[in-house]
């Protein structure tokens, strides 16, 4: 999968010394609850989805826009709104600058590793909730089409549809938790193999 990484997200010079400190002192947080239609909205699109998992990889990069366009293999001018928009939310935030033939760059830096929507957010704007579910689940097909099509690859991919006791509902929600929890601890290895992990759980409506 080219080494991407999907965004988590889940419910429930003395210029450049100054920037690095405040950067030090400002760490990516590790979870941030969405809460806001504004944030919402910045994530439910494709482009700032993508320029989020460039930003999100072990180490914390920071990169220009010119180099997450490289990455991406985007035209440059086209992630400037995007850029924009992101900076805006808080999703991203200015870690760096730097001069570069006479014209000052921003160097962009992840403001969280994971996202959390929060439990008003979705039943509050489901359009907008609808369309960032959407855009994770494309990018994981996308990412899980080319993991099928590579023979070393081993991908799981399971859709079940059962009929449980409130009890085991509850049970399999929790183990479920469980897993993202642990995978959340999880220390990472910079040196490790690159893995997207989607789950989802839902009780339907009765029928």
């Amino acid at each position: 999968m080219n080494g991407r990484r999907i965004v988590k997200v889940w419910q429930d010079g003395l210029m450049d010394a100054r920037a690095d400190e405040q950067a030090a002192a400002a760490a990516p947080q590790a979870v941030r609850l969405v809460e806001d239609i504004d944030t919402l909205r910045a994530m439910a699109d494709p482009t700032r989805m993508a320029i989020l998992s460039a930003l999100t990889r072990p180490g914390d990069p920071v990169m220009s826009v010119k180099e997450i366009a490289a990455e991406l293999g985007e035209p440059q001018t086209k992630l400037y709104r995007h850029v924009r928009q992101l900076l805006a939310a808080g999703l991203i935030r200015v870690a760096a600058t730097r001069m570069v033939s006479g014209i000052m760059e921003h160097q962009y830096q992840t403001s969280q590793h994971s996202l959390k929507l929060g439990p008003g957010i979705v039943h509050d704007h489901m359009d907008e909730a609808d369309a960032t579910f959407q855009v994770v689940i494309e990018r994981f097909c996308d990412g899980l089409s080319a993991a099928y099509s590579e023979s070393r690859s081993k991908p799981v991919f399971v859709l079940s549809e059962s009929r449980l006791s409130p009890a085991k509902a509850d049970e399999l929600q929790s183990r479920l938790q469980d897993i993202m929890d642990w995978l959340n601890q999880t220390p990472e290895d910079p040196n490790g193999v690159p893995v997207s992990v989607l789950l989802g759980f839902y009780i339907q409506e009765s029928r």
